[in-house]
Formats: structure tokens, sequence, C-alpha cells
């Protein structure tokens, strides 16, 4: 199934990465940082690109526009590194 085949998808699950990787999109040459994790509504896993910061930007305008749920791990990293340094 393609990457971009968000026809079945009910949620994307976007988080940071801790390895080096080639982003998913095609011609793309940066480096991918974070993971998309697409599901359907039974969440079972639909694809997993790897993309550069500007095409989880466009991907996620994109998803929010048709309606589908995003869950945003890199807020929640952001709030428990802050908690546990004290800011």
């Amino acid at each position: 199934m393609s990457a971009d085949n968000r026809e079945m998808a009910a949620s994307v699950n976007i988080g940071a990465i801790s390895y080096r990787a080639r982003s998913t999109e095609a011609g793309c040459k940066n480096l991918g940082r974070l993971l998309m994790s697409c599901a359907d509504a039974g969440g079972r896993p639909i694809s997993h690109p790897v993309v550069c910061h500007e095409h989880a930007r466009r991907r996620l305008a994109r998803d929010r526009a048709a309606g589908l749920k995003i869950y945003d791990d890199r807020e929640v990293s952001r709030g428990s590194i802050r908690s546990l340094r004290g800011d």
C-alpha cells in the first residue's frame, strides 16, 4: 500500500525519530526527522513514512483538513523535558 494512500486512515501519530533516515517523500533530499504512523479506525497500522519537517507540515495540514485525528507526540516530549528541567 502506498504511503500516500490515506483513504482508509482514521488517525496519524507523529513523533520525532532518534536515528538518521532519508525522507520517504519522492525526490526529497532532506533527512527524515519525523515518523508519521497512519492507522485505520481499528488502530491497525497502514503506513509509517519518515519525513522531513517541511513535508510533515504539508501532510499534517492535509490530514487535518481531511478530518483525521492527529496525535502529536512531539508536544508531549517537549513538555516532559521541561518538567524534568524544572522550567
